[in-house]
């Protein structure tokens, strides 16, 4: 689920936690002993996105084209960064005709779901991360968008690791941060709370930059479901098996 803040605090406030309180409190042995606790379940924070995103492992099985998920290879998130195609296929959706079938000019006009979103939870698989634990900052555009999302913990851990150079490494690379291009396209045929019908949105992420991209993209598309909840507001009602894993 996704919520529209009333106004977006810095990641730099936000990322104070009760671990660097504890870190102020405690002397340097106790300070080593919950700094190995807590660096196992801190290491843990990535592959723990992708538990949640896959429902522990079993969207490959359910997101096919035999129950209604078909997709092509053009609509993965990584693509066009892959076949270096990315700049002037975004510059044609851009420029194209307003809501053409390729998703030109930008999509629908959608003002209640552009803007900056907080991520309060996100569950799947039997676990669960929120506000609480990861700074989660998603900007969005009728065309582009950005995806921030930093473990609160990971700035105190860094803090208390002191030289150990390599843990802190690891740790730094517990972070996801990609950007790009949002192709949006209208549900016919969609329900929202006590069965209305609502104007769902698709949309279609595809990667311009990537900070978790390492050379082999991602085998489903990056892709959820957006329904407009009281007229105004937005509900994430979903995902095709590809975003917010990293």
């Amino acid at each position: 689920r996704m919520q529209m803040p009333s106004k977006l605090t810095p990641l730099s406030l936000r990322l104070a936690s009760p671990l660097a309180m504890r870190a102020e409190s405690l002397s340097t042995a106790r300070v080593h002993d919950f700094v190995q606790e807590d660096l196992s379940a801190a290491l843990d924070w990535s592959a723990k996105q992708g538990r949640i995103l896959t429902g522990g492992g079993v969207a490959e099985s359910l997101y096919t084209a035999a129950r209604g998920y078909a997709f092509e290879q053009a609509q993965l998130p990584h693509h066009h960064l892959e076949a270096g195609s990315t700049h002037d296929t975004f510059r044609a959706w851009r420029w194209g005709p307003p809501r053409d079938a390729s998703g030109g000019g930008g999509g629908p006009a959608l003002p209640w779901l552009t803007g900056g979103w907080s991520r309060p939870l996100f569950a799947g698989g039997g676990e669960e991360s929120s506000g609480a634990s990861e700074a989660c900052v998603n900007l969005v555009t009728p065309s582009l968008f950005v995806d921030i999302r930093i473990p609160i913990a990971r700035n105190a851990l860094l803090d208390a690791l002191g030289e150990r150079e390599e843990e802190r490494l690891r740790l730094l690379a517990r972070q996801h941060g990609f950007a790009g291009y949002a192709r949006l396209a209208e549900v016919q045929g969609a329900f929202g709370p006590g069965g209305a019908a609502v104007a769902a949105v698709a949309c279609t992420r595809h990667h311009a930059v990537d900070w978790n991209f390492l050379g082999a993209g991602r085998p489903r598309p990056n892709r959820w479901t957006v329904t407009p909840l009281g007229g105004n507001g937005g509900d994430n009602g979903g995902d095709n098996g590809g975003d917010n894993g990293g």
